[in-house]
């Protein structure tokens, strides 16, 4: 590929040609090195409403509605009628309950 010239500037844009303009958008992109992406961390899962909480865990609507107000609760994010959980967050939680709840079952 041939290199392609900036024009000063000043100039404006609807002056650019097409390869001029792309040359432009590449030069200010910071280029991403090989372990910058390794490090990304994946993307959270979330589920929506009780149905969501239903699927996740397995259960029946008013076991995860009583999920979803007791166990899990920082988990869930509920703006009006609108409920996002934290997938893994949730799953955590409910492992870290069950944890104690065995515990609790030695001791007696």
């Amino acid at each position: 590929m041939k290199a392609i010239q900036l024009p000063p500037g000043n100039t404006p844009i609807w002056q650019l040609t097409v390869d001029q303009f792309k040359e432009l958008l590449q030069s200010s992109q910071p280029e991403k090195s090989v372990n910058e992406d390794n490090n990304q961390m994946p993307p959270k899962r979330y589920v929506h409403g009780v149905s969501g909480i239903r699927s996740l865990f397995n259960c029946s609507y008013p076991t995860a509605h009583k999920l979803k107000e007791t166990i899990i609760k920082p988990a869930v994010s509920q703006q009006g009628k609108v409920i996002i959980v934290d997938a893994e967050l949730a799953i955590k939680l409910f492992q870290e309950h069950e944890q104690v709840k065995s515990l609790k079952g030695l001791k007696k």
